[in-house]
């Protein structure tokens, strides 16, 4: 945990599990862990992943890196997509707007660290 806090690029963390009909239910045991970050590129993650210190003792079976484009709900934090630039990601937040959502760090204090 430690590792994931002190990068600074952890967007959200936690364990997998079996499905099951009900979390209570205990054999939905973990299965693996999810970790979305930030990464400037494909090699720079596949690092971050590798050196993850669960990583390095073994306790992966596998490890699997995956590119994903964000899309917050707030469209506070919608970035460019750097696959397709000529994609205009910022027209969500501007829509969202025009549709009421909140998308302004005055409306939005509960995620503005």
């Amino acid at each position: 945990l430690e590792y994931l806090i002190r990068s600074e690029r952890v967007i959200a963390a936690g364990a997998l599990h079996l499905p099951t009909a009900t979390k209570e239910d205990p054999s939905s045991i973990p299965v693996g862990d999810l970790v979305l970050f930030n990464s400037p590129s494909r090699d720079d993650a596949v690092d971050f992943a590798e050196n993850d210190p669960f990583a390095q003792v073994g306790l992966y079976k596998t490890l699997r890196v995956h590119r994903y484009n964000s899309l917050d709900v707030t469209g506070k934090f919608v970035s460019e997509d750097v696959m397709y630039p000529d994609r205009h990601a910022y027209g969500m937040k501007r829509k969202m707007e025009r549709m009421g959502y909140p998308v302004r760090d005055d409306e939005t204090k509960w995620i503005n660290w």
